[in-house]
Protein backbone atom coordinates (compact mmCIF):
# COMPACT_ATOMS: atom_id res chain seq x y z
CA UNK A 1 0.00 0.00 0.00
CA UNK A 2 2.88 2.40 0.80
CA UNK A 3 4.28 1.77 -2.68
CA UNK A 4 0.92 2.64 -4.25
CA UNK A 5 0.71 5.83 -2.16
CA UNK A 6 4.21 6.84 -3.24
CA UNK A 7 3.35 6.24 -6.89
CA UNK A 8 0.14 8.25 -6.56
CA UNK A 9 2.05 11.21 -5.12
CA UNK A 10 4.61 11.16 -7.90
CA UNK A 11 1.94 10.95 -10.57
CA UNK A 12 -0.06 13.81 -9.09
CA UNK A 13 2.99 16.03 -9.06
CA UNK A 14 4.22 14.66 -12.40
CA UNK A 15 1.00 15.44 -14.18
CA UNK A 16 0.43 18.71 -12.40
CA UNK A 17 3.90 20.15 -12.98
CA UNK A 18 4.51 22.13 -16.22
CA UNK A 19 6.32 25.21 -17.53
CA UNK A 20 2.13 28.70 -23.91
CA UNK A 21 0.07 30.95 -22.14
CA UNK A 22 -3.08 28.91 -22.66
CA UNK A 23 -3.38 28.35 -18.90
CA UNK A 24 -2.09 30.52 -16.05
CA UNK A 25 -0.68 27.51 -14.17
CA UNK A 26 0.49 25.13 -16.90
CA UNK A 27 2.97 27.06 -19.05
CA UNK A 28 5.13 24.72 -21.10
CA UNK A 29 8.21 25.31 -23.21
CA UNK A 30 10.05 22.79 -25.35
CA UNK A 31 13.13 21.59 -23.46
CA UNK A 32 11.98 22.67 -20.00
CA UNK A 33 13.22 20.38 -17.22
CA UNK A 34 12.30 19.89 -13.57
CA UNK A 35 12.81 17.38 -10.78
CA UNK A 36 10.50 16.14 -8.03
CA UNK A 37 11.52 14.46 -4.81
CA UNK A 38 9.27 12.04 -2.92
CA UNK A 39 9.43 11.37 0.83
CA UNK A 40 7.66 9.04 3.22
CA UNK A 41 5.73 10.24 6.26
CA UNK A 42 8.93 10.35 8.33
CA UNK A 43 10.68 12.62 5.84
CA UNK A 44 12.95 9.94 4.32
CA UNK A 45 13.69 10.32 0.63
CA UNK A 46 12.08 7.48 -1.35
CA UNK A 47 12.79 8.56 -4.92
CA UNK A 48 13.13 11.26 -7.55
CA UNK A 49 11.32 11.97 -10.78
CA UNK A 50 13.22 13.79 -13.54
CA UNK A 51 11.07 15.26 -16.29
CA UNK A 52 11.61 17.08 -19.56
CA UNK A 53 9.37 18.49 -22.30
CA UNK A 54 10.44 16.61 -25.42
CA UNK A 55 7.86 17.98 -27.86
CA UNK A 56 5.63 21.03 -27.90
CA UNK A 57 3.10 21.95 -30.59
CA UNK A 58 1.15 25.23 -30.30
CA UNK A 59 -2.31 25.59 -31.79
CA UNK A 60 -4.71 28.46 -32.31
CA UNK A 61 -6.29 27.94 -28.89
CA UNK A 62 -3.59 26.20 -26.86
CA UNK A 63 -0.98 23.47 -27.23
CA UNK A 64 -0.16 19.78 -27.01
CA UNK A 65 3.06 18.52 -25.45
CA UNK A 66 4.93 15.37 -24.50
CA UNK A 67 6.79 15.11 -21.19
CA UNK A 68 9.39 12.38 -20.72
CA UNK A 69 9.74 11.12 -17.14
CA UNK A 70 12.46 9.02 -15.53
CA UNK A 71 11.82 7.75 -12.01
CA UNK A 72 14.72 6.66 -9.81
CA UNK A 73 14.76 5.25 -6.28
CA UNK A 74 16.53 6.72 -3.26
CA UNK A 75 19.78 5.07 -4.44
CA UNK A 76 19.54 6.68 -7.88
CA UNK A 77 18.66 3.45 -9.68
CA UNK A 78 16.18 3.83 -12.54
CA UNK A 79 12.79 2.28 -11.77
CA UNK A 80 10.82 3.11 -14.90
CA UNK A 81 10.39 5.75 -17.58
CA UNK A 82 7.39 6.88 -19.58
CA UNK A 83 5.97 9.66 -21.76
CA UNK A 84 2.90 11.68 -20.87
CA UNK A 85 0.73 13.58 -23.32
CA UNK A 86 -0.54 16.98 -22.16
CA UNK A 87 -3.11 19.28 -23.72
CA UNK A 88 -4.38 22.80 -23.16
CA UNK A 89 -7.27 24.26 -25.12
CA UNK A 90 -9.26 27.46 -24.69
CA UNK A 91 -7.70 28.15 -21.29
CA UNK A 92 -8.46 24.70 -19.85
CA UNK A 93 -5.67 22.24 -19.12
CA UNK A 94 -6.72 18.61 -19.60
CA UNK A 95 -5.13 15.82 -17.57
CA UNK A 96 -5.39 12.45 -19.30
CA UNK A 97 -6.51 9.96 -16.64
CA UNK A 98 -4.38 7.28 -18.28
CA UNK A 99 -1.45 9.12 -16.75
CA UNK A 100 -2.54 7.86 -13.32
CA UNK A 101 -2.04 4.24 -14.41
CA UNK A 102 1.48 3.00 -13.75
CA UNK A 103 3.40 0.47 -15.80
CA UNK A 104 3.18 -1.94 -12.87
CA UNK A 105 -0.61 -1.64 -12.76
CA UNK A 106 -0.89 -2.23 -16.50
CA UNK A 107 1.13 -5.41 -16.12
CA UNK A 108 -1.46 -6.67 -13.65
CA UNK A 109 -3.96 -6.73 -16.53
CA UNK A 110 -1.87 -9.34 -18.32
CA UNK A 111 -1.34 -9.46 -22.07
CA UNK A 112 -5.02 -9.11 -22.92
CA UNK A 113 -6.41 -6.51 -25.26
CA UNK A 114 -7.74 -3.66 -23.12
CA UNK A 115 -10.78 -1.40 -23.29
CA UNK A 116 -10.44 2.11 -21.83
CA UNK A 117 -13.27 4.34 -20.62
CA UNK A 118 -12.26 7.69 -19.13
CA UNK A 119 -13.34 11.19 -18.20
CA UNK A 120 -10.29 13.42 -17.94
CA UNK A 121 -9.55 15.96 -15.23
CA UNK A 122 -9.74 19.66 -16.05
CA UNK A 123 -7.97 22.67 -14.55
CA UNK A 124 -9.30 26.10 -15.60
CA UNK A 125 -6.98 29.04 -16.14
CA UNK A 126 -8.46 30.95 -13.21
CA UNK A 127 -9.01 29.54 -9.71
CA UNK A 128 -10.79 30.98 -6.69
CA UNK A 129 -11.14 29.81 -3.10
CA UNK A 130 -14.28 27.70 -2.67
CA UNK A 131 -14.34 26.66 -6.33
CA UNK A 132 -15.28 23.06 -7.19
CA UNK A 133 -13.31 21.36 -9.97
CA UNK A 134 -14.47 18.53 -12.22
CA UNK A 135 -13.87 14.92 -11.22
CA UNK A 136 -11.92 12.41 -13.29
CA UNK A 137 -12.26 8.66 -13.75
CA UNK A 138 -10.76 5.84 -15.77
CA UNK A 139 -11.54 2.14 -16.08
CA UNK A 140 -9.30 -0.25 -18.00
CA UNK A 141 -10.78 -3.69 -18.67
CA UNK A 142 -9.02 -6.80 -19.98
CA UNK A 143 -11.02 -8.06 -22.96
CA UNK A 144 -11.54 -11.82 -23.21
CA UNK A 145 -10.23 -12.73 -19.75
CA UNK A 146 -11.75 -15.80 -18.11
CA UNK A 147 -12.35 -13.85 -14.89
CA UNK A 148 -13.13 -10.13 -14.43
CA UNK A 149 -9.86 -8.19 -14.69
CA UNK A 150 -10.04 -4.42 -14.54
CA UNK A 151 -8.48 -1.39 -12.96
CA UNK A 152 -10.38 1.75 -11.96
CA UNK A 153 -9.11 5.08 -10.66
CA UNK A 154 -11.52 7.78 -9.48
CA UNK A 155 -10.51 11.30 -8.42
CA UNK A 156 -13.41 13.13 -6.78
CA UNK A 157 -14.35 16.00 -4.45
CA UNK A 158 -11.81 18.35 -5.99
CA UNK A 159 -12.02 21.74 -4.30
CA UNK A 160 -9.95 24.90 -4.04
CA UNK A 161 -9.61 25.01 -0.27
CA UNK A 162 -7.50 28.15 0.17
CA UNK A 163 -4.33 30.07 -0.68
CA UNK A 164 -0.99 29.48 1.04
CA UNK A 165 2.70 30.26 0.66
CA UNK A 166 4.76 27.08 0.17
CA UNK A 167 8.56 26.76 0.31
CA UNK A 168 10.44 23.89 -1.35
CA UNK A 169 14.09 23.48 -2.45
CA UNK A 170 13.05 25.20 -5.71
CA UNK A 171 11.89 28.38 -3.93
CA UNK A 172 8.88 29.99 -2.27
CA UNK A 173 5.58 30.15 -4.14
CA UNK A 174 2.12 31.64 -3.58
CA UNK A 175 -0.21 28.70 -4.17
CA UNK A 176 -3.81 27.59 -4.40
CA UNK A 177 -4.50 24.63 -2.11
CA UNK A 178 -6.54 21.93 -3.85
CA UNK A 179 -7.99 18.95 -2.00
CA UNK A 180 -9.39 15.74 -3.51
CA UNK A 181 -10.17 12.09 -2.84
CA UNK A 182 -8.71 9.19 -4.79
CA UNK A 183 -10.03 5.64 -5.02
CA UNK A 184 -8.12 2.82 -6.72
CA UNK A 185 -9.83 -0.50 -7.37
CA UNK A 186 -8.03 -3.45 -8.94
CA UNK A 187 -10.21 -6.47 -9.70
CA UNK A 188 -8.55 -9.76 -10.59
CA UNK A 189 -11.20 -12.19 -9.40
CA UNK A 190 -10.80 -10.56 -5.97
CA UNK A 191 -11.42 -6.86 -5.45
CA UNK A 192 -8.63 -4.77 -3.94
CA UNK A 193 -9.54 -1.22 -2.97
CA UNK A 194 -7.38 1.66 -1.77
CA UNK A 195 -8.69 5.05 -0.65
CA UNK A 196 -6.64 8.21 -0.21
CA UNK A 197 -7.15 11.90 0.27
CA UNK A 198 -4.70 14.28 -1.36
CA UNK A 199 -3.65 17.90 -1.12
CA UNK A 200 -1.71 19.73 -3.81
CA UNK A 201 -0.42 23.28 -3.91
CA UNK A 202 -0.66 24.87 -7.34
CA UNK A 203 1.35 28.01 -8.26
CA UNK A 204 0.97 30.22 -11.35
CA UNK A 205 3.48 29.39 -14.13
CA UNK A 206 4.89 26.50 -12.07
CA UNK A 207 1.83 24.30 -11.40
CA UNK A 208 2.18 21.85 -8.48
CA UNK A 209 5.05 22.61 -6.10
CA UNK A 210 3.99 20.17 -3.37
CA UNK A 211 1.52 17.32 -2.84
CA UNK A 212 0.59 15.17 0.15
CA UNK A 213 -1.29 11.88 0.43
CA UNK A 214 -3.27 10.60 3.43
CA UNK A 215 -4.78 7.19 4.13
CA UNK A 216 -8.45 6.64 4.99
CA UNK A 217 -7.66 7.26 8.68
CA UNK A 218 -6.28 10.70 7.86
CA UNK A 219 -2.65 9.72 8.51
CA UNK A 220 0.05 11.19 6.29
CA UNK A 221 1.49 8.54 3.98
CA UNK A 222 4.01 10.64 2.08
CA UNK A 223 4.65 13.82 0.13
CA UNK A 224 6.34 15.13 -3.00
CA UNK A 225 8.05 18.49 -3.53
CA UNK A 226 9.48 20.41 -6.45
CA UNK A 227 13.26 20.21 -5.98
CA UNK A 228 14.51 22.19 -8.98
CA UNK A 229 13.49 23.51 -12.38
CA UNK A 230 15.16 25.11 -15.37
Amino acid sequence: MKKICSTVLVLIAFISLSFAQCNEFYQLENGSEWELESYNAKGKLTGKNQQKVTSYTPSGSGYTATVHSVMVNDKGKEQFKSDLEMKCEGGTFYIDMRNFITEEQMKSLGNYETKVEATNLEVPSKLSVGQTLKDGTITITAVGAGIPINLTVNITNRKVAGQESITTPAGTFNCYKITSDMNIENQMGINMKFNFSTIEWLAPKVATVKSESYNKSGKLVGYTVLAKRK
